[in-house]
């Protein structure tokens, strides 16, 4: 037995980190049975003193263990170790360590600077945005270093370099935040990088998030790009230097002459400053900057990995269009950039347009200008002017969603016989996690439709969540909401998804309203307080289903990971969010209501709502805008009291859990009883008040079925009636699935619970649209916004074609096809039941759960069945063969077999 990934902050040796740490780690056995029995944890301070003596304590519990010991000082290195019994009375040790960052404002002694000449605000659109700034300051090493940290951040985006060398590959620092509440700073190790006698620093810093047009923040802002950074050196003698950014720093702009998030970046070789960076740099011509009193109080240390560069691809064919466009093709969409080596005159210009689909005759189609979230600006384009060398650029401050890339040198299009794929590569970029799932099976279309969700959630896991890579690049709550848990499923967000939500918390309003998007920043803001103005209400825009995200995303969490701790965090935006649901509900009614004041009065039935959102029938081509007010009032009459309901409901319990989880327990035990009631009555309002006495529903959708069967809100008496009332619309659909974003997710569930787990195949293997497959018989290699991407004639429509809020199909597959289900949060209790269709006749699903990796793998032939599984230690299963056999195990590798007959 042995202990494998032991985690601080579900981080493995985390550098800079200033939030109280939580512990975990997994276990590994050959024998078949094994469970923690106990655990004994300590840490350290850097003089070897022990400042957390925890144990042993007798229990299984080895995930989410607070740090409980003294109070943690700055800038010092913790060591852990952990060591755990089994139930086999074997043993194991295995430690680590983290690393504690500026725990108090008054401990930044650099100073903010920024350029003495005043800046003008960048425009909207390809070249408007103001060139990128550099700072570069000289220092001294004089002794042997032991340790040497950079702390540093910006108002912008940034890089940073020592001595001509970046400290790590991450891009896009300091992250996307609510800014004027939570700026991100980086902490870096930098000793492999001094050396002795002169160094210098050198940052340079482009709009970012920060300045950008259509994601600045909701707050009043200095045009400026600015920076923060703070050398803190240790010698050997155990004397220290702290080199902090002041007004001796030098200034001057450089290559990067326009960088837009949205719009791309503009890049001129021939102003090039190599070894700009570097101490010996003759920087006579620079300027000094100027200090800032921007303050440190909004200053916090990353949580979480950072933006990387996580794959690269070669071109699949450079094509010439009818049009006589030169077009690179990828082959797979993506967020990211293009890395294209050159040899090109002196003064000429490489342009590069990006784009996601081309149009029915093969021409460059830009499907998303005049965004209406991002308020337009969106050209994703790059240009390269060249100092007649060989070089190699990619951008810096831009990324873009494509596949497809026009080519232009001074405007024309460069014959593509003369061009060399090898120098062209699309390098995808996503925030680093841990690859957490795998599915792969005979059906090669639904092993696509795999790789188009991962695909999608790769593209839009980006520094937030967010719903598309190419136009809005924004956090909407919806998207994520219906997301998370598979996202869950696929790689470790938890790190990501804690800083998001913390973001929220930051943008919640005082009215408890958490915004239809976090951070909530450009266009947004305005846009959320006209929809509330439109409606009646105060305060930020938001929706039922999109501000509910703030308890179901949080609980997703718990469910797949058993994180209590993000509960703890979230417990009091959680709250304020449900509370606002209940004074909405108790304080406003429709026009016209003639419900019984007991009834009325727990119904979410007013304010702003997007409903369903995307139901495919009635957006055959993009957003229909004419339809649009009608379908969001007619599902929103649904969606508004049931996603209300399962908000406070979902509060009530995370109260009984916390209860149960925290030794003071009070105030979760008061919440629990208080807002459990509240729940069933918002239950009863939905069974008397939004379910007709004949159990109709407000309207004949498909999505008004699925979301009282799947979260048990039928009535008794209405239950066959509900149950052919989705039979019938799914019918009437042409067997297609007819499900918003707020539905889809449910749907399959829907149906297995009325036992027509054969229809719910059916809706997965359908190849008309609308349907899942159907966007894998277009070509699709990510998920779309909508099902109908192209309309009758082959013409793209004006969506989104990677948006990932369809592919939480997965949850439904990995149960069923793979059938893992989860029957305890973390899985530590899982039922083993894949239900064979007859469609695939193999199929393998690994996921790493937070107490190792459970795998199964099954093979049909004929009527001969058989299935290795995987089931990690302190984990408890329930195997179900297809023949209905069943066993109980805990931990071990088992095959089964048996002879199944499938339709």
């Amino acid at each position: 037995m042995e202990i494998t990934e032991l985690k601080t902050l579900h981080m493995t040796d985390p550098l800079g980190i200033d939030v109280t740490p939580y512990f975990s780690w997994k276990l590994r056995s050959e024998q078949p049975d094994t469970v923690q029995t106990q655990y004994q944890l300590t840490v350290t301070d850097p003089d070897g003193r022990t400042v957390l003596d925890a144990g042993p304590i007798a229990t299984d519990k080895n995930t989410y263990i607070a740090y409980a010991g003294e109070p943690l000082r700055s800038r010092s290195r913790y060591t852990i170790e952990v060591s755990v019994q089994d139930n086999h009375g074997n043993t194991a040790k295995q430690s680590g360590w983290f690393e504690t960052a500026l725990l108090a404002a008054d401990e930044w002694t650099a100073q903010w600077i920024a350029p003495k000449k005043k800046a003008k605000p960048s425009k909207k659109g390809f070249g408007n945005g103001r060139p990128a700034t550099l700072f570069r300051q000289t220092f001294s090493v004089n002794g042997e270093v032991v340790s040497a940290r950079l702390y540093a951040t910006c108002h912008g985006a940034y890089e940073v370099y020592l001595n001509g060398k970046a400290p790590d590959a991450r891009v896009f620092a300091p992250e996307h935040t609510v800014y004027e509440k939570y700026l991100c700073y980086q902490t870096y190790d930098i000793l492999p990088l001094l050396r002795a006698g002169g160094n210098a620093i050198g940052m340079v810093v482009g709009d970012g998030w920060y300045h950008c047009p259509n994601a600045k923040p909701n707050m009043k802002t200095d045009a400026q790009h600015a920076a923060l950074y703070q050398i803190e050196l240790v010698y050997r003698d155990g004397c220290r230097d702290v080199i902090g950014s002041d007004e001796t720093a030098l200034v001057s702009d450089g290559a990067v002459r326009s960088a837009d998030l949205y719009a791309g970046e503009q890049y001129d070789a021939r102003r090039e400053q190599p070894g700009w960076a570097c101490a010996d740099f003759d920087a006579s011509q620079w300027e000094h900057a100027v200090t800032k009193k921007y303050g440190y109080e909004n200053l916090k240390a990353q949580f979480g990995e950072p933006v990387m560069r996580v794959a690269e691809l070669k071109p699949v064919g450079i094509k010439r269009s009818p049009k006589g466009e030169t077009i690179l093709d990828f082959g797979q969409n993506l967020a990211g950039w293009v890395r294209v080596k050159t040899h090109l005159q002196k003064g000429q210009t490489l342009r590069m347009e990006h784009c996601e689909v081309l149009d029915k005759d093969g021409n460059y189609y830009n499907n998303i200008l005049s965004a209406g979230g991002a308020g337009g600006g969106c050209d994703q384009t790059d240009e390269f002017i060249s100092n007649g060398g060989e070089e190699t650029y990619e951008p810096h401050f831009t990324y873009h969603g494509f596949r497809f890339v026009r080519l232009t040198i001074d405007g024309k299009a460069p014959a593509p016989d003369t061009l060399n794929g090898d120098g062209f590569t699309a390098v995808a970029l996503s925030t680093q996690k841990e690859e957490v799932g795998s599915f792969v099976c005979s059906d090669d279309k639904l092993n696509r439709l795999y790789q188009n969700i991962r695909w999608s959630q790769r593209s839009n896991m980006l520094s937030i969540p967010t719903d598309c890579p190419q136009r809005e690049k924004a956090g909407w709550t919806g998207d994520m909401l219906v997301y998370a848990k598979t996202a869950l499923l696929n790689e470790d967000c938890t790190a990501l998804f804690t800083r998001w939500l913390y973001n929220m918390q930051c943008d919640q309003d005082a009215y408890g309203i958490v915004p239809m998007v976090v951070p909530e920043n450009g266009n947004y803001p305005m846009t959320g307080k006209m929809m509330q103005l439109s409606s009646g209400g105060k305060g930020k825009g938001t929706s039922s289903g999109w501000g509910d995200a703030a308890v179901i995303v949080p609980y997703s969490m718990y469910e797949i990971t058993s994180n209590t701790e993000i509960l703890k965090q979230q417990y009091y935006c959680m709250r304020r969010w449900v509370d606002h649901i209940i004074r909405q509900a108790a304080d406003n009614k429709p026009k016209d209501c003639t419900r019984p004041e007991g009834i009325e009065q727990y119904l979410w039935d007013t304010g702003y709502h997007y409903g369903e959102w995307l139901i495919p029938s009635q957006n055959k081509n993009g957003l229909d805008m004419k339809n649009l007010g009608t379908i969001m009032k007619m599902s929103a009459a649904y969606t508004a009291p049931i996603f209300g309901w399962l908000s406070v409901s979902t509060f009530a319990q995370i109260a009984a859990i916390l209860a149960q989880d925290t030794a003071d327990n009070a105030l979760y035990e008061t919440d629990a009883q208080k807002y459990r009631p509240i729940a069933d009555k918002m239950k009863d309002a939905i069974q008397k008040g939004v379910i007709g006495t004949d159990g109709s529903m407000p309207a004949d959708l498909m999505g008004a079925y699925v979301l009282p069967i799947y979260f048990d809100l039928v009535p008794e008496k209405h239950k066959q009636k509900f149950a052919d009332a989705l039979v019938q619309s799914i019918e009437k659909n042409g067997g297609c699935m007819d499900t918003g974003f707020l539905t889809a997710p449910y749907l399959l569930f829907a149906l297995d619970k009325i036992g027509r787990t054969d229809l719910a195949y059916q809706l997965l293997w359908q190849t008309k649209c609308p349907s899942w497959l159907s966007e894998v018989e277009q070509g699709a290699t990510t998920i779309w916004e909508n099902t109908f991407g192209y309309d009758a004639d082959g013409n793209p429509g004006s969506l989104s074609f990677n948006h990932y809020a369809f592919g939480a199909v997965a949850d439904w597959i990995f149960q069923r096809e793979a059938g893992i289900v989860p029957l305890a949060p973390g899985f530590t209790k899982v039922r083993i039941r894949p239900i064979p269709d007859g469609k695939l006749t193999a199929c393998k699903r690994t996921f790493q759960t937070m107490q190792g990796e459970i795998s199964v793998d099954w093979k049909r032939e004929g009527a001969d069945f058989t299935m290795d599984v995987t089931i990690p230690c302190n984990t408890a299963a329930e195997i179900i063969l297809p023949n209905g056999e069943k066993t109980e195990t805990g931990s071990g590798v088992y095959h089964y077999g048996c002879k199944v007959c499938v339709q």
